[in-house]
Parts: C-alpha cells; structure tokens; sequence
C-alpha cells in the first residue's frame, strides 16, 4: 500500500513515500480501505517531534472509508461496512495511508447523511468537543461559555454542541475577516459574539470579551489555542468555574494555572476547575475503550438527525507528499475555517 510518513522529525520536507505492505488484521481489530482523511494540529505537532515516536511515521488521526477485512473476535463490524475511525489509539498506521488496521472499539458506521469527505472531517474534532463539552465543562443552557478559537475545526464543533444542548450566551475570538465570517454565516453566531484579538492587549481583550457577555465573567471557558489564549480564558471565568484546555504548553507555569487568577481585574483568588485534555490524543486503559465506541455511536446519531452539521469542510487533493506537506504549512499557518481534508483514491 501507499503511505505518505516522515524519515525524520522537523519540518515538512521530511515527508515521503513509501510502499508497505497491507497490515494484517489482529483477533480485536478490523482492517479499513481508507477513502479520506484531515488534518489536525497534533499532526503537525507530532511531526516537529514534541511527541516522540517511532519512525518512518505515518501521520494523521481522522480517516473514513470500508472495512475489509475483520478480525476473529470482532462481531459488531463487517466487510463492506461504510465506517469513520479515530486514529488516537493504537493502530497499524496514520490515516496517511490507504489501509489501516485498528481495535474495533475506535471504529463505527458513519453518519449516511455525510459524504466520505465530511464524514472523515469530524472523529478528532468530535470526540474532542464532545469530551471537553459534556464530559468536563458540563455546561447548562443557562451558562455563558467563551470559546478561543471558534472558526477552527474544533471551535466550530464545540459551537455547534454548545447550541445543540441550549447554551446561547456564547463568545468567541477571530482574527480574520473571513473568520469572523465563517463563524457568524456558518455557525449562526452574531458579530457582537465575535472578538477581534488582531492588536489588542489582555487587559483590552478581557474588558471586550466581558462587555460581550453583558459585563459578566464567563462559567466556563475553553480554550483550543493556547500561549495567551490560555490566560485569557483564566482571565475570563468567573469564581468556581471551570477552564477546560486541548493545548499542552512547553511551560505550564507560562499560564496561571497553579496561581488561581493572574490579573487584579478578579474580585477573589480563584475557586475554579481546570481540565487538561491531552493532545496527544491519548487513549486510555483498553477497558476505556468502548467509550469510544459510544461517543462516535452518538456523533452518527447527531449528524443523522442534523443536530450537527459538517462546516468548512475543503478537500485539497489526494494522498499525496505535496498533499499532506501542503495541509501541516495550512495548517501551521493559522487562518483556516473548519477542516482540510485529503481524498485517498
């Protein structure tokens, strides 16, 4: 089979082809003829080297297609089946590839409403959402919630899950034009839900983002960005609330999560609730594993119902080395709205 993987850590020109052959399928495991995959920015990360890893890598966590082949003890998967996978876990491979086999439980039908581009667009930014959302955060309907960074793949998920349970005092940050934009056509958020970072301090960031929330400190805020984001989302919650963060930070004492709040803006020292989810996709014990199972059963369900909806979804082109080095520089440069998607054909 065609993989795209990278010889060595660093930068984008270490990407390369190579053949390897189909991997076969263990007892708990089903082999996927891969038909799409995206882009996400632990695939970037992973492959400057903050990870670690063994290499040649393939790359590369979202992946749609058809299982093939399916192991001895796998029951509730057939060939022929049109699935999704999250590649988090163990697997044979990234989605960077034409095959790859992986424990059933990270593997479910995908939602028939969606084409196979759409559909690979959403288990990484699901399942995230869905686990900062309703796992951490629990917000109700009478919660306000800011979000850094909502035009991205995982903003506008985490969006549309917030409006999907109720939730309507929502804030976000852009900054970009198209941006702001995407997020107000796309995602039905009005401008004055929008704040523009571009050239602006903390402190003026903070003041706006409050006046936005009718001059209240937020109940939760989430933060998909990290560096300065992550202190304005400390900025921002409110006494006992709760700071869920996706990004890892190379200094975690660069954010004041040991420190309760790091401004005088705040009345008290900060009663509040900080949840890490790692980036690295970590997948837990082998008994956490139809958990997976069950929150990807649940995003088919949603998508099926159109409760949520695939946005920004950009296919730019098939599995390629000039594909994938071109989707980390995207990427890598920030500005994209919704996700990038590679066909595999």
């Amino acid at each position: 089979m065609k993989a795209i993987a990278i010889k060595e850590f660093g930068s984008t020109t270490n990407f390369f082809e190579e053949q390897r052959g189909i991997p076969q399928p263990r007892a708990d495991e089903v082999l996927m003829r891969i038909h799409a995959g995206s882009f996400n920015p632990v695939d970037y990360k992973i492959r400057r080297g903050r990870f670690g890893g063994h290499l040649p890598l393939v790359l590369g966590h979202d992946a749609a297609g058809v299982i093939v082949e399916v192991g001895s003890s796998v029951n509730r998967l057939h060939v022929g089946d049109e699935v999704w996978a999250y590649l988090g876990g163990p697997c044979s491979n990234g989605a960077c590839a034409e095959y790859v086999s992986v424990p059933h439980e990270f593997v479910t039908a995908r939602p028939r409403i969606l084409s196979v581009e759409e559909a690979a667009s959403v288990p990484v930014v699901g399942l995230t959402a869905n686990q900062s959302i309703r796992l951490k955060a629990k917000p109700t309907p009478n919660h306000s919630v800011f979000i850094a960074g909502g035009a991205g793949g995982l903003g506008s998920a985490a969006i549309q899950i917030l409006q999907m349970i109720g939730v309507e005092k929502i804030v976000t940050t852009s900054g970009r034009e198209a941006s702001t934009r995407f997020i107000v056509d796309q995602l039905r958020l009005s401008p004055e839900q929008v704040i523009d970072y571009r050239g602006k301090g903390l402190k003026q960031l903070t003041e706006e983002a409050i006046a936005a929330n009718g001059g209240a400190f937020f109940d939760k805020t989430l933060d998909f960005v990290g560096g300065v984001m992550k202190r304005l989302c400390f900025e921002l919650v409110d006494f006992d609330g709760d700071i869920v963060s996706t990004v890892e930070e190379s200094d975690p004492f660069a954010v004041p999560v040991w420190h309760g709040r790091a401004s005088p803006l705040f009345r008290k020292s900060a009663s509040l609730h900080f949840h890490l989810l790692g980036a690295r996709g970590l997948y837990g014990a082998r008994e956490t594993w139809p958990g997976y199972t069950q929150q990807l059963d649940e995003l088919t369900f949603l998508y099926e119902a159109q409760r949520l909806w695939p946005v920004g979804v950009q296919n730019i082109g098939e599995l390629s080395v000039d594909t994938i080095r071109r989707g980390h520089e995207m990427l890598e440069a920030g500005g994209v709205q919704g996700k990038l998607i590679f066909s595999v054909p």
